[in-house]
């Protein structure tokens, strides 16, 4: 005997267990599925309303089943069935549903052909459909036109579902539909673009799916924040685990793969990787299987380079081997994008390992404007690779100069210093292999101009600033009020858990704004064709060094090693130096004994030895870097990369006396090589709290300068720093400097209401063109990929500074004094800014880490 149920009641609770499945929590939902559906057919309840809810369970069973198990067979014999259903109890609206949900298990199972014919047939009917269905439908369909690079199919796909959504007043479906639409600008290349749609749909409060997580991680990835993105995917992998949902859990995976590839991780990458292959294997799904197992052989390819040369041949034809197979798989199952990925790869390695090979392998692989950046770089380095293995030189030359101008192209697309900097990481291997090319040559001046090409690329755009609005505003206000707080509570042993609490929130403050930088974009200004100024040649470089009469030389690792040329000379000099290993270890120890000798109350035995540690090191440095290179007497410019930025290149002995300028490049450096000092400057002298004689040494500076300003106390606040920092021609800064490794935006100096961020410091205003920052750590920079520095001084740089003098390492308050009062003394008597200090600490007893930065003044 029939049993009558409620249909109102009945639709809610289907409504709750797809709830369940939407936020990402398949066995709940499974669990309510199989309840509703044994209650459904024990009623036998034979109305058309009762009939269309047991489809809607059927349909949510099949896809819970599918999320636990990965059975795609047991799913679609439940669609089967649905489908009979929707026939048996005249609820033929269904079909448009029963359809959908095909395509999108065919389609999560990597059956692209047949989910998109699925999907095609629901749209047809689904006229009649619930707008819950019709939104389903499109967006799935949307998925796969974005798996398949139809970006423009997808968007349409979205925007119709943003119109479902918006006409059933269903805010959590459009907020779906907006988020995908910021991922299809992703795979167009417009990564702000993507990250504003994606922020904007996760403000819904009922959108909080990980799988907005992972996608925005995703991009992040490929902006080369690929540290940021980690943290988003551990978060993310958490609640995929929590959920059950393991073939997401396993494409959170491989994307973290990606991350600690990107990073240099080689064996946690391969771990994320092979974790995520044995899931795909398990579940049966070739096409995300594929994708782990090309993964995995980015890994082992990555690993290579720390084999030695004839290893390294043999290891690479045997990955070649590997890659090809994978490819030929690909093609078979008829996986175009995954094949060309795959040949690219055994192309490279095949090309690397060298020998005799098919002559079809060094013919150059075309390029393809639709690809990712990561996936251009490559093309240019396979291409550039097969024209070195015909001996055509210039022809690779080219490939390496033209995916470096792409490089600067795509950089100057964001309007965040962050993402530009991060992003030159795509480009390191292109870079380097431009040194291959010209070492190839034996040039100097073709050598001096591929570093030149691959260096701070982000120095020759439009300066960029951040966003100027209300809400980043309060942010920052609540940060600089965050960190004080916490600044206040340091050395109190009952404050642990509070002091826990604050730095936590100051970092969520730190993830929120520069999350609103990352959604600014670029443009195009500057000498190039996509606004790239256009990287210095040895020729212009040695011209401007012999017009003011001093050396150039730059460093740059190459093989492991350092190498310098001296493009200074009537001809540029190539000199090979030593290991960058034995080189970075003496820096980091060098700057360690400046570190301790800062300490106030060392005791003297100590003090002694770690001088003596100090004076060897230093003088070892000078042996490496400087002796071979003969400048022993000149003025030096020095273009430096990784830990030599790091470096107090004024107390090399050698140096003693002498001005040295450390710049971010040659091109850097001619921009500003020819500043004109007005003749009566303003100036701008401030003094931060808690810094012993801090007020001292600025009224120091301030008497040295007639009718210059001086900020102190409740008078040095951030904006009357900012204000001076964009309106005066030299600004004196004695106060606590902060470098935030990695953070570097937030690294900060200390003012009267707290910090003052290199975040804040606008691309709008005129930077001042001489900028003095008495301040521990004050110069130290993250050096990222590319030789992208990011700290306050390359920040000053960015916007325009042409000298920044600024410590490397901690110094004492008293010989900060000492040294900037004489350093302004001779300044205001006309001399430039570089030799002013080295003037200075000629006669400063003590060693004191400050360089000149970018250029002289």
């Amino acid at each position: 005997m029939a049993t009558t149920l409620d249909p109102d009641a009945l639709r809610a609770e289907v409504e709750a267990a797809r709830a369940e499945s939407q936020q990402g929590r398949p066995a709940k939902a499974l669990s309510r599925y199989r309840s509703l559906r044994a209650r459904i057919e024990r009623s036998g309840d034979p109305r058309v309303e009762i009939g269309f809810q047991q489809v809607r369970v059927v349909l949510g069973l099949a896809a819970a089943e599918y999320e636990l198990t990965g059975r795609l067979d047991a799913a679609m014999t439940l669609l089967d069935e649905a489908e009979a259903l929707a026939g048996s109890t005249g609820a033929e609206s269904m079909r448009a549903s029963v359809r959908g949900q095909r395509g999108l298990l065919l389609l999560r199972s990597g059956r692209r052909e047949e989910a998109l014919k699925a999907l095609d047939g629901a749209e047809e009917v689904m006229g009649g459909a619930d707008p819950s269905d019709q939104f389903s439908i499109l967006l799935n369909r949307g998925v796969l036109h974005l798996d398949a690079g139809t970006l423009d199919a997808a968007s349409r796909d979205f925007e119709r579902c943003i119109e479902v959504a918006r006409a059933s007043g269903d805010e959590l479906y459009e907020s779906k539909a907006r988020h995908n639409l910021g991922y299809a600008e992703f795979l167009a290349g417009r990564i702000p673009r993507a990250l504003a749609a994606m922020e904007e749909a996760a403000r819904s409060p009922s959108n909080q799916h990980p799988v907005l997580l992972l996608d925005r991680a995703r991009v992040l990835r490929e902006a080369g924040l690929a540290h940021d993105a980690d943290g988003i995917l551990a978060q993310a992998a958490e609640m995929f685990r929590d959920a059950g949902l393991a073939q997401d859990l396993a494409e959170t995976d491989l994307v973290r793969a990606e991350c600690a590839l990107v990073e240099g991780e080689v064996v946690r990458a391969r771990a994320f990787a092979r974790a995520a292959e044995r899931v795909f294997v398990r579940r049966r799904n070739l096409q995300w299987q594929r994708k782990a197992q090309l993964l995995g052989l980015q890994c082992d390819r990555l690993a290579l380079d720390e084999r030695g040369p004839r290893s390294r041949r043999a290891a690479l034809r045997q990955l070649a081997a590997r890659a090809g197979a994978l490819a030929e798989d690909c093609r078979t199952e008829r996986r175009a994008d995954l094949a060309r990925s795959a040949d690219l790869l055994a192309r490279e390695c095949l090309l690397r390992a060298g020998g005799e090979l098919d002559p079809a392998l060094t013919l150059p692989p075309p390029m393809r404007t639709a690809d990712a950046l990561p996936a251009r770089m490559l093309t240019r380095e396979v291409r550039a690779l097969a024209a070195m293995h015909r001996d055509d030189r210039p022809r690779a030359a080219a490939e390496v100069r033209k995916g470096l101008a792409e490089l600067g192209s795509h950089q100057n697309r964001f309007g965040s210093l962050d993402l530009r900097t991060a992003v030159a990481v795509h480009g390191l291997p292109l870079a380097r292999l431009g040194l291959e090319v010209a070492e190839r040559n034996d040039s100097p001046a073709e050598f001096f101009a591929a570093v030149e090409r691959g260096r701070a690329i982000s120095i020759r755009l439009a300066s960029v600033g951040p966003p100027k609005d209300a809400r980043t505003a309060e942010l920052l206000a609540a940060l600089r009020q965050t960190e004080e707080e916490a600044r206040g509570l340091e050395g109190d042993p009952s404050a642990g858990e509070t002091l826990h609490r604050l730095r936590s929130r100051a970092s969520a403050l730190q993830r929120d704004i520069r999350a609103r930088a990352w959604e600014l974009e670029g443009g195009l200004d500057g000498d190039g064709p996509d606004g790239v100024v256009e990287s210095a040649r040895v020729a212009e470089t040695r011209a401007a060094a012999r017009a003011v009469g001093t050396a150039f030389v730059t460093y740059v690792v190459h093989r492991g090693r350092w190498t310098a040329v001296l493009a200074s000379a009537r001809r540029p000099v190539q000199v090979d130096l030593a290991s960058a290993a034995e080189v970075d270890e003496l820096v980091q120890r060098v700057r360690a004994d400046l570190d301790a000798l800062a300490m106030p109350f060392l005791p003297p035995p100590l003090r002694d030895a770690v001088r003596r540690s100090l004076d060897a090191g230093l003088r070892r440095l000078d042996a490496l870097l400087l002796d071979p290179v003969g400048v022993s007497g000149q003025p030096l410019v020095v273009s430096a990369s990784a830990g030599l930025v790091l470096l107090p290149w004024s107390l090399l002995p050698s140096r003693a006396g002498l001005p040295v300028v450390v710049t971010p490049s040659a091109t850097a450096w001619l921009r500003a090589a020819h500043p004109v000092r007005r003749t009566t400057p303003r100036v701008v002298s401030v003094a931060g709290p808690g810094l012993h004689r801090a007020e001292d040494e600025a009224r120091r500076v301030h008497s040295a300068w007639a009718g210059s300003e001086l900020l102190t106390g409740t008078g040095a606040t951030t904006a009357s720093v900012r204000g001076a920092l964009a309106g005066a021609d030299l600004v004196h800064v004695a106060a606590h400097g902060t470098h935030q490794q990695e953070s570097p935006l937030f690294s900060s100096l200390r003012v009267g209401d707290g910090p003052l961020y290199a975040y804040e410091l606008d691309a709008a205003d005129r930077a001042a063109p001489c900028v003095v920052l008495s301040a521990c750590e004050a110069g130290l920079a993250t050096v990222r990929p590319g030789d992208e520095g990011l700290g306050l001084t390359s920040v000053l740089l960015h916007l325009g500074s042409r000298s920044v003098l600024a410590g490397v390492s901690r110094v004492g308050d008293d010989v900060a004094a000492r040294v900037m009062a004489q350093v302004h003394a001779s300044m205001a008597a006309g001399t430039a800014s570089a030799e002013a200090l080295a003037t200075a600490l000629v006669d400063e007893p003590e060693p004191a880490p400050f360089v000149a930065f970018g250029a002289t003044w």
